[in-house]
């Protein structure tokens, strides 16, 4: 079962912490809609939209993927029954606001809360939101009876008793002539109903009770008519009727408003033959606006028309396609149009309007800020049509920002404005005026800024634009800070942190974008710390939430205060995420653990070869192996004393992962540092390294002699990766077209048993380490009665450490012998059995990782035993029983013609 994820959203950096409204996971019904009300009663359930609790806020439910399973655990959470329980989608009870808390969700239906189901981050929009029917009174109906959900007692979607519960009817063949015996049932006449489909008037409840149902017109109810009970359909294809009825409820040629939330706006609708329909926003235009104003008796021209329902979808027939008014008429009926009733639109295209309304106070072209406690910063809100509404921050930008502040009074506008995205201080509500707003920033006032038509926008108030105007010339009342003020934040002490510096009263952060040392001792001094100073990256310290405000600062880190340091961004213009926040760490000594600065190595369980770890402020961390290379082993081999000459840096967590945090990443030492601290670094901080980058190195002891071999990491002394001393350095050979003339050589002069010596390549014992490798080793021998040596001569450039050579050599002739290195046998067998393999002058088995047809070919071959026809045996020990020989190689790889 997942656990609702919940995400906090700030909807204000500087509001001041409000008490919680709910408990998380809790749940209500929102019945406000008129709809909601109107079912409730009249049907004996509880119905509404979803609002679910996360972090302390009541948030909605998208109907992606709902099912009356997951209305019924809301109805059972809820108190009510989960028998009966239905859902409906597309916001039918209304859109909600504030976060969308549950997506997809998907009960079992025996949770006991909705928040327990799966469920996912939204990806939705208010128009999703999700509204259940629950049942909470047993009203018993009598089969047949019928109800309509609309918007009046002659119209709307269909629900009918069976088996004594409500439910509807599908659509499917559904006709006038079923429609006429609805309302005849109803009491209105057969003659003129008017048959709807795919919920019209919205989605209903309960089951779907009757499909493909089929009436002659003599039924007096519509039970008695044919109809299928099995069904395929969804509440969205709930029928519906329109009964006519003796007392119309209006006149032709009215119109009125419906949807907004005032009188002067809504979806237009206008009344036919007694009835209220829409009007399609084909070539409907601000002229049309003006006349259907008038008829309302809103006289002031500048009327505005807005297509797409823009306050919602009508119901019913749409009356109107294509008008065009000069915008003198007194009704609308007036304008040229097409034939009523004939059109080609959906109610996607019903035409809203949006009149003068006197009584509203703001002048057109006004801007005001909301949002914030401080005059100077705010979410816009623009007037047009005496309304205040938002603007949407597409291309929203500080040229923008500079006209409003101007507007507004406040001075060097130009220089210091700064546009703000993304709600910040706060979702409005009403209107979005429009967006794609550009200013060249002469103009007197934002309405003189190229936009689009008034509410074309797209946007969501999620989207508002707001400014930050210069708090120079005004007062601003409980301002936070002073221009350039710094603190450092989400640190563990007081002298570390994520760098936060104030502008016109706004704590903002820097992003890490040319964020150096530099930087970091100004913001340090700045802070009356005196020592040395310490820049990290993002994600060193947790992320900011307010905004952005610099970027690419360049300190040259002798000025007094961060906001006086060049910089190539204008401030508040950054376009850097809260992931790359900047850092500080001022060194302060306080000797509680470590020495700032101090180096150790560690994972290795040898003082002279480990993980590098330093230590800042009193913690021990790692350093990234980004720009890692021997320069920076010498200074780390320095510090702890070691001979540096011959420091060998080591990549990639080969000392395993540390801890902790990641202090360093790009550094650029010389070599003639006396600390780590001391060498110049591109960067601090994470950066993006993980620990399984952690930098280790290599401390050599004292320079070995020339030409000097050893074997390393072998299996026994006899055995193992060869190594040569050449220039005073360990390092490895190349394993490439090396013969066992080579073996044979090299086991002698290393004082071992030459017989069954070899080579093995691949480094079968591990790679090396060491600076050097890809070693060429050649054999001079003088004469046939002097031994042979092997020189150095060269490296060979495409031989790296994985091609390490190894070798298997005898003991001494001193030694007793149980077998001769490279002696294969079978235990078990005479042609098969269990393979043992001599190393050392001991017998040992062969593990079976990657054993293949191929090697048993190999073993059988030297045994003198036909090999076309060798197979493997996996698991052997389980036919041939086990041994208690050790185990002498692994992952073997045969070609074949070995």
């Amino acid at each position: 079962m997942k656990t609702l994820l919940l995400t906090t959203v700030i909807l204000s950096l500087f509001a001041s912490v409000q008490s919680l409204e709910c408990t998380d996971g809790d749940i209500r019904l929102n019945s406000s809609s008129p709809t909601a009300q109107k079912i409730s009663p009249t049907f004996g359930v509880k119905a509404g939209r979803i609002e679910v609790c996360a972090a302390g806020a009541w948030g909605t439910v998208c109907d992606d993927s709902f099912t009356d399973v997951n209305a019924g655990v809301a109805c059972r959470q809820l108190g009510y029954s989960a028998r009966g329980a239905s859902f409906v989608g597309s916001a039918y009870y209304g859109a909600g606001q504030g976060q969308i808390v549950l997506d997809d969700v998907s009960c079992t239906g025996n949770e006991t809360r909705l928040a327990d189901c799966f469920n996912r981050v939204s990806n939705c929009q208010h128009y999703e939101d999700v509204g259940v029917v629950c049942q909470v009174n047993n009203i018993t109906c009598t089969d047949g009876d019928i109800k309509l959900i609309g918007p009046a007692e002659y119209e709307g979607t269909i629900q009918v008793c069976l088996n004594n519960r409500f439910g509807t009817i599908c659509d499917d063949k559904f006709n006038s002539v079923a429609a006429g015996v609805v309302c005849n049932s109803l009491g209105y006449s057969r003659q003129g109903a008017i048959a709807l489909v795919r919920a019209t008037y919205g989605q209903g409840f309960g089951p779907i009770h009757m499909n493909q149902v089929l009436c002659n017109g003599t039924e007096q109810n519509i039970s008695q008519c044919q109809y299928t009970q099995t069904s395929t359909c969804s509440h969205t294809r709930d029928a519906g009727v329109i009964c006519k009825h003796a007392n119309s409820s209006c006149e032709d040629g009215a119109v009125r408003l419906v949807g907004g939330s005032m009188l002067s706006e809504g979806r237009l609708e206008v009344c036919f033959d007694g009835e209220w329909g829409t009007v399609c926003d084909d070539e409907f235009d601000n002229k049309a606006a003006d006349v259907v104003c008038r008829q309302l008796n809103y006289t002031t021209p500048g009327s505005l028309s807005v297509g797409r329902a823009f306050f919602g979808q009508g119901t019913g027939p749409i009356f109107i396609d294509s008008i065009r008014c000069f915008g003198n008429e007194t009704s609308l009926l007036n304008c040229r149009r097409g034939e009523t009733g004939l059109n080609d639109c959906s109610h996607f295209e019903d035409v809203s309007v949006l009149c003068i309304d006197p009584n509203n106070t703001c002048i057109d072209g006004e801007v005001r800020l909301m949002g914030s406690p401080y005059a100077n910063q705010g979410r816009v809100e623009l007037c047009i049509n005496r309304r205040w509404g938002t603007v949407c921050d597409t291309y929203w930008n500080s040229v923008a920002a500079q006209v409003v502040c101007n507007q507004l009074g406040y001075i060097n506008a130009n220089e210091t404005a700064i546009a703000v995205l993304n709600s910040f201080y706060g979702a409005g509500s009403g209107l979005i005026w429009f967006d794609n707003v550009r200013c060249r920033g002469v103009e007197a006032n934002l309405l003189q800024c190229t936009h689009p038509l008034p509410l074309s926008s797209f946007c969501t108030h999620f989207r508002d634009a707001g400014v930050i105007c210069p708090a120079t010339n005004v007062t601003v009342q409980n301002c936070p800070c002073r221009n350039g003020d710094i603190r450092l934040m989400a640190g563990t002490s007081s002298n570390e942190g994520r760098v936060e510096v104030c502008y016109n009263c706004v704590w903002g952060t820097v992003c890490d974008n040319g964020w150096d040392d530099k930087d970091a001792q100004v913001v340090c001094r700045q802070l009356g710390f005196s020592g040395q100073a310490l820049a990290m990256g993002g994600g060193v310290f947790p992320s900011g939430a307010s905004l952005v405000l610099l970027e690419v600062v360049s300190c040259l880190g002798n000025e007094t205060s961060l906001i006086r340091c060049p910089r190539r961004v204008a401030v508040g213009q950054s376009t850097c995420s809260h992931s790359r926040d900047a850092g500080a760490i001022c060194l302060v000594q306080s000797y509680s653990s470590c020495l700032d600065g101090a180096v150790r190595l560690s994972g290795a369980g040898d003082s002279s070869l480990g993980r590098v770890e330093i230590c800042v402020n009193n913690q021990w961390g790692t350093i990234c192996d980004s720009g890692w290379d021997n320069s920076d082993a010498k200074v780390v081999c320095r510090q702890l004393g070691f001979n540096n000459s011959l420091a060998v840096s080591v990549p990639g967590g080969r000392f395993g992962a540390g801890t902790g945090r990641i202090f360093l990443s790009g550094l650029q030492c010389i070599g003639n540092e006396s600390a780590l601290l001391d060498c110049p670094r591109t960067f601090s901080g994470a950066q993006g390294c993980g620990h399984s980058q952690d930098a280790g190195v290599v401390c050599t002891t004292p320079p070995c002699t020339n030409g000097a071999l050893r074997l390393a990491d072998g299996t026994d002394k006899y055995s193992g990766r060869l190594e040569v001393c050449n220039g005073g350095q360990w390092g490895t050979v190349c394993g490439k077209d090396v013969s066992n003339d080579l073996a044979t050589t090299a086991c002698g002069l290393l004082g071992f048993g030459t017989k069954g010596a070899s080579v093995l390549n691949n480094a079968l014992f591990g790679s090396g380490l060491t600076r050097m490798f890809g070693l060429v080793l050649v054999q001079q021998c003088r004469n046939q009665t002097s031994p042979c040596t092997l020189v150095v001569n060269g490296t060979r450039s495409k031989c790296s450490h994985w091609d390490d050579l190894s070798l298997l050599c005898a003991p001494p002739a001193t030694v007793p012998l149980n077998c001769y290195t490279g002696d294969v046998r079978l235990v078990g067998g005479q042609t098969d059995g269990l393979v043992e393999v001599c190393l050392g002058g001991q017998w040992g088995t062969v593990c079976d990782d990657s054993w293949t047809n191929n090697s048993a070919g190999v073993v059988c071959k030297q045994l003198g035993l036909p090999s076309d026809y060798a197979v493997t045996v996996p698991y052997s020990s389980v036919k041939y029983g086990s041994v208690q020989d050790p185990i002498a190689l692994s992952r073997v790889k045969c070609v074949g013609n070995e």
